[in-house]
């Protein structure tokens, strides 16, 4: 098969859309397909034109297009159709809904006999989250152009909760839905003592995260605990330790840290705090539970599927005392924590990415 992926962004730019292309592109690959990646030349903020315009990567081709239009992480580029239509593919795999290369794509298909594929990456996100001018563009989009869906084959979903939001909201064929979380690779044994006390939030350190709701809710553990901060500081990091200073709670800081130190920090500790309302699918929360450390989760939407309340993690109200409630019991009953660890490993190993490419390649093999 030839098979072409359609990003806004490809390696090195790093995030959680670029992991999972790579995954999927790299895997097909090494399984002997001619795969390509076409994508922009860009970084996420300016540097247009920096990157080569073509490389091979691990057995993948990645094209990069030059940039007709930009604004934040969204890109036009008049050059993706000719692209296209030079490389006569068999499958396209589009990435992210509401991108310009959806609708560019699903163009082309009415023209050329490929089969196209598009995989949303749950980009369903509330107003608190994006703002009222981005949520009111989504809005647009999501009701006045979703017809461009029906050229597609197949919709990608991540959780369940997307499949509900395309069929309900975007009106897509339920059978043309599938639902394929994103993966995360095996964690080999280390040996690494476990803080009793140790609560640990990795990520970014911002006010869309809800790392207030953290920090005041361990005014309510009284000393029993300590909690460790890793991330990228966005402009709140000051406030946090100057309301921890004040209320005596006991906190550090370690900056941004390797892979090999996000899985010590996940061995280490005792409690995984994942304090945000809203996330589409934190893959975080999938790499602590494969370590057997539990998280304390609140809100509403892809937390409550990647770590199962009962099953991965325990689900509090957004409110500090009932937050800190949640955490205390981990900590004071030992027989409930043993349960709840072993819950989350059984339950991470359903999402190793061994697996889950094993489904890609199937869906790849009923398409054509």
């Amino acid at each position: 098969m030839r098979i072409i992926h359609v990003a806004p962004f490809y390696y090195p730019v790093i995030g959680g859309v670029e992991d999972v292309v790579k995954h999927i592109a790299e895997h097909m690959a090494g399984k002997g397909h001619e795969v390509y990646v076409v994508t922009y030349n860009r970084l996420r903020v300016g540097c247009i034109g920096s990157l080569p315009r073509e490389e091979t990567i691990n057995g993948v081709r990645v094209i990069r297009l030059r940039p007709g239009i930009t604004w934040s992480h969204g890109t036009y580029s008049p050059e993706l159709p000719q692209v296209i239509k030079s490389l006569k593919p068999d499958i396209v795999h589009v990435h992210v809904w509401r991108h310009p290369h959806v609708f560019q794509v699903a163009k082309l298909k009415r023209q050329l006999r490929f089969k196209a594929i598009l995989h949303g990456h749950m980009p369903f996100y509330p107003i608190f989250k994006v703002g009222p001018v981005t949520w009111g563009y989504y809005q647009l989009v999501d009701t006045f152009f979703n017809n461009t869906l029906k050229y597609y084959d197949e919709y990608i979903a991540l959780i369940p909760l997307e499949k509900d939001i395309v069929i309900n909201k975007l009106h897509v064929d339920g059978d043309k839905v599938a639902i394929i979380p994103n993966g995360i690779e095996y964690v080999p044994k280390t040996d690494v003592d476990k803080n009793q006390d140790q609560i640990l939030y990795l990520g970014r350190i911002s006010k869309d995260k809800n790392v207030s709701l953290l920090i005041k809710s361990m005014i309510y553990l009284k000393g029993k605990a300590r909690l460790v901060l890793a991330g990228p500081d966005e402009g709140i990091l000051r406030s946090l330790y100057q309301f921890a200073v004040r209320h005596n709670i006991r906190i550090s800081y370690l900056g941004v840290v390797s892979d090999e130190e996000k899985y010590k920090l996940y061995l280490s500790s005792r409690i995984f705090a994942f304090p945000s309302k809203y996330d589409a699918m934190p893959v975080t929360l999938l790499e602590v539970a494969s370590t057997g450390t539990p998280s304390v989760i609140t809100g509403w939407g892809g937390q409550i599927y990647t770590a199962p309340p009962g099953r991965a993690s325990l689900w509090a109200p957004p409110k500090p005392k009932e937050y800190a409630g949640a955490i205390l019991s981990l900590i004071t009953d030992e027989d409930f924590y043993k349960k709840l660890s072993s819950k989350a490993k059984e339950w991470a190993q359903y999402f190793l990415w061994r697996k889950i490419l094993q489904i890609y390649e199937k869906l790849y093999e009923g398409l054509m």
